[in-house]
């Protein structure tokens, strides 16, 4: 993987791992200082001891840096002034330009070259006049310090991308989800009221063609009448906000439209193969359930065309019994490359999901153990619900 496409998360590691590799340069240095501090020559005992407390105080400092770059900089070039203990200098020097503002790390890079010019430092090189070795030791850190400070924001700046893109999709797939559900509430608000309407018409004729029955029969007609007719209102009244202001939305589709659909895909190339509702149960089914089933095909057979074209896609749809639940599984190829991060993301399979949830069943996707893409969906039959009746009552509407 190239820089340019690493994940921002990857950069973020990377610059955590930059800064455990940080912790142990100090831990190395803090030793190295106070080793050489300890173990001068012999003969200058009390001037070791000096050397060992400045190397040690520098050092002290420096796990200090993220608070105070700064102060940490300063004693340890005051330090330097006294002993010839560069690196501390230079750790902190490259501290101060990471995560202060240039001027301030080029103020402190200048003052280190006085120490480093004319301190001790100097005897070290064998020269007697401005050593000029040292003050170009003391630039290295700021060259380090603001490659990595640049490498540090661009780390940050690609993780706040990340989290605006995360933020944003979470945004789509919510309004992808509010979308599903106003569909399913239009769908349902159709059906309703196409049933509802269907029961006053029924009561009303039962009503007139009962006019010999008993008043407590036909009494009871009316307010069954009466209440149908106010529930047709309350749900009209309800749902009514969730219809287009242009019209009227028009009739769902339901499994009578999945022939169509399939010889349509056909007709784009997509081979369609399986067994859908051989035994002829799906029109007796709820209208949610029904409505659920075309949407879930229709996902399927269009993932199917835009990510595998002209392969073929194996399709059945079976209603179990007696457990009472409809299954769906869709398999087809996969694309042979995978999809790029830049790829826009489709939001066919939030809605369906949305959509199975609604009736509490669920659905996986993802690949087989072939390879392929599967696209399984289990939707419950509520136990109340029979077949026949439901049947009857959608011979009664047509």
């Amino acid at each position: 993987m190239t820089t340019t496409d690493a994940h921002p998360r990857d950069r973020v590691t990377t610059l955590l791992h930059c800064r455990l590799l940080r912790a142990a340069a100090f831990a190395l240095v803090s030793y190295k200082a106070v080793y050489d501090g300890l173990t001068a020559e012999a003969g200058i005992v009390d001037g070791a001891a000096a050397s060992a407390l400045v190397a040690a105080g520098i050092c002290a400092a420096l796990p200090l840096y993220r608070r105070l770059p700064v102060a940490v900089a300063a004693l340890a070039v005051a330090g330097f002034l006294l002993e010839s203990q560069i690196w501390p200098v230079l750790i902190a020097l490259y501290c101060v330009t990471v995560r202060r503002p240039a001027p301030v790390a080029i103020g402190l890079t200048a003052l280190a070259f006085v120490p480093a010019a004319y301190g001790p430092f100097r005897e070290l090189v064998n020269m007697d006049q401005v050593s000029y070795l040292p003050c170009a030791v003391v630039t290295v850190p700021l060259a380090f310090g603001l490659a990595a400070r640049s490498h540090l924001r661009l780390a940050r700046s690609l993780a706040r991308q990340l989290d605006h893109l995360e933020a944003a999709n979470r945004l789509r797939d919510e309004r992808v989800r509010l979308a599903e559900r106003a569909r399913i509430a239009r769908e349902m608000h159709d059906v309703l009221a196409h049933r509802l309407s269907l029961l006053v018409l029924h009561t009303g004729v039962l009503q007139r063609r009962g006019a010999e029955a008993p008043d407590a029969v036909r009494e009871r007609l009316g307010l069954l009448r009466d209440t149908s007719a106010h529930a047709l209102d309350d749900l009209r009244d309800l749902l009514g906000a969730l219809r287009d202001h242009e019209g009227p939305a028009p009739l769902g589709p339901t499994v009578d439209d999945l022939p169509s659909l399939i010889a349509e895909s056909e007709a784009a190339g997509t081979r369609v193969r399986g067994a859908v509702d051989e035994a002829g149960e799906l029109p007796g089914l709820p209208a949610a359930v029904r409505l659920a089933v075309h949407r879930i095909v229709q996902e399927a057979l269009t993932n199917a065309r835009k990510h595998a074209p002209g392969e073929p896609v194996d399709l059945t749809v079976t209603v179990r019994r007696p457990h009472s639940r409809v299954e769906i599984r869709a398999a087809n190829s996969c694309p042979p490359q995978p999809t790029s991060p830049g790829t826009p993301r489709g939001y066919g399979l939030v809605g369906v999901g949305e959509r199975v949830a609604a009736l509490h069943g669920e659905l996986t996707t993802g690949r087989g153990d072939d390879g392929r893409f599967v696209l399984r969906a289990q939707l419950p039959v509520p136990p109340h619900h029979s077949t026949e009746g439901a049947r009857r009552m959608a011979g009664a509407v047509q």
